[in-house]
Formats: structure tokens, sequence, C-alpha cells
């Protein structure tokens, strides 16, 4: 894609976004820019810089018929940030990684998992306004996008699996919450041969895992949120270490 092009294709998906949301009630406040990373390997992220919140795509990104989504799905963690949400505020997972830390002795595989999690957590949150807002096109665009998510085989390693389940559970929850699942098709299929694979408690697991995503509320008091985070949390923690005790989540 030519440069000039490039710049145009940007702004234009930048601006229609920008006024999509707004038309649905989610109007964004701060400034917003949008850039191209030519060596980032995911889609894209956001980051505030002073007062300017900087959408960062990749350059593969430009030619994908999820562009749209993806700059409306940025855009809405930015809507999350400006409202304070307390699924978007650094010191409440640095604060929750702490203590679990220091009660767990997490290992920096652990960690890392947890965090991947939370970031399923923001992601379902942020995504009930960008299927707010996002037409029927898109919607199609989006259930392909999931079902790529799917992973039909365990690695072997604990962690890895856990990350491998909450990742198929995030997928599932997403489309669940908005109607879109085919429970017969082929990410269900996928998501069986899976859990059939882990074995023992892995179905009780999963369902545990996309009932909590997919009934998950942005509205949330911090007490309360805080709570859920640290149940999710602890309910991963004893997947990762094959602990036979579970907690079960009301």
């Amino acid at each position: 894609m030519l440069p000039g092009r490039t710049d145009r294709t940007m702004k234009d998906t930048l601006d229609w976004a920008v006024a999509r949301m707004k038309e649905k009630g989610y109007q964004i406040r701060s400034p917003v820019s949008l850039t191209v990373d030519p060596k980032l390997s995911i889609m894209g992220f956001a980051k505030k810089e002073g007062r300017v919140h900087k959408i960062v795509i990749s350059e593969w990104a430009l030619d994908s018929d999820m562009l749209g989504g993806l700059v409306l799905h940025e855009l809405a963690h930015i809507y999350f940030t400006e409202k304070g949400a307390y699924s978007h505020r650094a010191d409440m997972l640095e604060e929750t990684l702490e203590e679990v830390k220091e009660k767990e002795g997490l290992r920096a595989k652990e960690t890392e998992c947890l965090i991947d999690a939370f970031n399923h957590l923001q992601n379902i949150l942020v995504d009930d306004i960008v299927f707010d807002v996002m037409g029927g096109r898109e919607l199609e665009a989006a259930q392909r996008f999931f079902g790529e998510w799917i992973s039909d085989r365990p690695s072997g390693d604990p962690v890895v699996d856990t990350t491998l389940l909450c990742r198929n559970s995030f997928a599932i929850a997403s489309l669940k919450r908005r109607k879109l699942f085919d429970p017969k098709g082929e990410m269900y299929y996928r998501n069986k041969a899976f859990l059939s694979a882990l074995g023992d408690t892995a179905e009780k697991d999963f369902d545990w895992l996309e009932s909590f995503l997919e009934r998950s509320d942005p509205d949330l008091k911090r007490k309360d949120f805080r709570e859920a985070l640290e149940l999710y949390f602890d309910r991963l923690i004893s997947l990762m270490r094959g602990e036979a005790k579970m907690h079960d989540l009301r």
C-alpha cells in the first residue's frame, strides 16, 4: 500500500470509527491518533502519551477485513479508560497481582497467564461496545475472527494448557454473550476435542471460566470487581498447579 493511501486509509478509518462510537453514545473526549508500526506482530494496541491516546496497528492489519473492528475495539478501551472503569485501572491489576504473588509465590510464566486472563476480561467488557456499534458485515468478520482463537490440542504443560483453556473460554463466551455462538459449529467441536484430550475436570473448568467471562459485569463497584478478579485468578492458579481443590463461584 502506498504511503499516501496508507495515511488516507488510517484517517478515514479513525474518523469513521470515532463517528460510529459517538452515534451510539460512546463519545471519546481525548485526542486520538492512529499510527502504523511495521515491526508489530500483533494487530494493534492503544497507549496513552500525555493527553493523547495513541492507537498503534501493524502494517498487515491495514489489509485485514477486521481493520474497522480493530480500531473500534481500541477506541472502546480508550472509552473505558476515560470512564475510570476498574477493569482499566492499572493499579487494580498491580495490587491484585502483588497480593497473589505474595500469597502464592507465582512464577513468571504463571504471572503471564494471569495477565493474559485479565486481558480477556478487559476485552470481553469493551467488546460490548464494539458489538453494539458494528454492522452485519463486521459481525460476520468477528465471528470468523473468534473462530480462529480455538485450540483443539493441549500441549501437556499445565500453565500453557490453562492459558489455552482460558483463551477458548474467552472466544466462545464472546460470541455467547452476543447470542452469536453456533452450538454445533466448528468452534464447538474444536473446543470439545481440546477438553476431551485435556481430560479429568476439563469440561467443568471450561464451563466455569466461560460462564465467568460471559456474565462479567462492567459496572461492578471496586470491592466487588476486586473480589471477582481474585476468585478468577484463584481458579486459574488451581488449574495451572493441577490442584484438586476447586472453589465453587456463585
